[in-house]
């Protein structure tokens, strides 16, 4: 099958949707089948070599911002350069299929759709507009976003599901349940996102250390697990948090830590490299991801291959993916109580959280490995395709 990738950031280290594209094309080629990616270019990323992948960069040139959403401009010249630059792709290389991942991706997929006829699947992540009625507004309070965006993005989330496409793929039945909510009339598939699997390298544990990992915005709500923190420090005083990445929250963030007087508990790295993230992670005792909105939280997936059990927020899909007592601990989002209580469950009994983690292993290579995606990525391209053409 020859298959087109739409997708702004086409990276395996700057977010988890970029990661998930990257980790479908490189499966997709390593199955026979040939990928086209029209992507921006991100200043000092390396891109993927593959006999089968061929990737094409347009117009603007990004600087990775710790995860913020791009500007309406460059949104729109992605949109346009991807257009002008795939529409001779699609004609001279017989492409079958083009799948876009989200926003302008999929605006440009809807209009190159409707140009050349070909089918077309976007991606939809999450769906923000309903993380609650003040969402964007909280948005738009955080540092150096963009005021345009927190005005137009609620009104593209819905229209994103209206823009031609045949098929709307989703990562998450939380995620479908939100776009069935706004009004999504087209067909919906739920496949998992999933991760590259690899051997776990022994290295020595550091006892009382969590760690954090994703971008510093207010609904990842690292408050809780602060406050938390603070409040286990009175019985276990060694308890430290790493958190591994950046944003527009950190400062927040940091003032909070400096309130409770936890600057020698929380360390906050930045953006680390990718070996560092697997280190950190490896020889700390838990995850923890409180997360108030999320479509999916790949992280979770990276913490399970490290056998380390995960602390979420009682929230879809967090608590579908982690089993209550048995691959981590399904947590109120606003109890830093009960969060206390969890971080000290994990210090005080190293063993039962060893065993979590050994099942949260095993779970991921039964229901999250790479092949799954492709087998079930393939199957509905070509199930959309039938459809498309009329053939049951």
């Amino acid at each position: 099958m020859k298959i087109l990738i739409l997708s702004q950031f086409f990276s395996t280290t700057k977010g988890g949707g970029e990661y998930v594209f990257s980790l479908m094309a490189k499966t997709l080629a390593n199955s026979g089948n040939k990928v086209w990616v029209i992507t921006n270019q991100i200043k000092g990323e390396t891109y993927p070599i593959h006999e089968n992948i061929k990737i094409i960069f347009v117009p603007p040139l990004l600087e990775y911002k710790g995860g913020l959403p791009l500007g309406f401009i460059d949104n729109l010249k992605y949109s346009f350069n991807a257009v002008k630059k795939s529409f001779g792709i699609i004609k001279k290389e017989q492409i079958d299929i083009i799948h876009s991942n989200n926003f302008a991706p999929a605006l440009a997929g809807s209009i190159l759709s409707y140009l050349t006829g070909k089918a077309h699947i976007t991606t939809v992540h999450d769906v923000f507009s309903l993380c609650g009625k003040n969402y964007w507004k909280l948005w738009g309070k955080q540092s150096d976003t963009s005021r345009l965006n927190v005005i137009l993005a609620p009104f593209f989330e819905k229209m994103i599901v209206k823009l031609r496409c045949q098929a709307i793929h989703t990562v998450s039945e939380a995620t479908k349940d939100d776009l069935l909510k706004i009004g999504t009339k087209k067909s919906i598939y739920v496949i998992p996102n999933a991760i590259e699997i690899h051997q776990v390298q022994p290295i020595k544990q550091i006892f009382n250390q969590f760690i954090y990992i994703g971008r510093l915005v207010f609904y990842k709500n690292l408050e809780v697990v602060i406050k938390a923190l603070g409040i286990a420090k009175k019985t276990h005083p060694e308890i430290t948090l790493v958190i591994i990445g950046g944003g527009p929250h950190r400062k927040n963030l940091e003032e909070l830590v400096y309130q409770l007087n936890l600057q020698g508990n929380v360390r906050f790295t930045g953006f680390v490299s990718n070996e560092e993230k697997i280190r950190t992670l490896s020889e700390s005792q838990a995850l923890v991801f409180p997360s108030l909105c999320e479509g999916f939280g790949l992280v979770i997936l990276e913490a399970f291959e490290q056998k380390k059990p995960v602390l979420v927020s009682n929230i879809q899909p967090l608590s579908d993916l982690v089993s209550h007592e048995k691959t981590g601990f399904v947590i109120s989002p606003h109890d830093e109580n009960e969060w206390t209580k969890m971080l000290i469950e994990i210090i005080d009994n190293p063993e039962r959280a060893k065993q979590m983690g050994s099942y949260a292993r095993e779970i991921l290579e039964k229901d999250y490995n790479a092949q799954n995606m492709s087998k079930n990525l393939l199957s509905m391209y070509s199930e959309v395709l039938r459809i498309k053409e009329g053939i049951h």
